[in-house]
């Protein structure tokens, strides 16, 4: 899922196709000269957490993520 409001960009990744966590990439200023992004494995219930304050707020949401995280630029910490 990606959602969108004057500030950010917020995209959701599955981790899995279960769904049972997500990658979440924040996008500060999207496209401006300082942009910068930021990344977060969440558990499901924080991610519709951070949705529906998001929405509630006036955030708007603007795509669906249907496939995992293929970037180059995250690769999450292992305990």
């Amino acid at each position: 899922m990606q959602i969108t409001n004057s500030a950010k960009q917020v995209d959701y990744y599955p981790l899995t196709s279960a769904g049972k966590g997500f990658v979440r990439r924040v996008t500060w200023h999207p496209g401006a000269e300082t942009e910068m992004v930021t990344f977060a494995t969440i558990t499901k219930s924080d991610m519709v957490y951070d949705v529906n304050q998001y929405i509630a707020n006036g955030a708007e949401v603007t795509d669906f993520n249907l496939e995992a995280y293929q970037g180059s630029d995250y690769s999450p910490m292992a305990c």
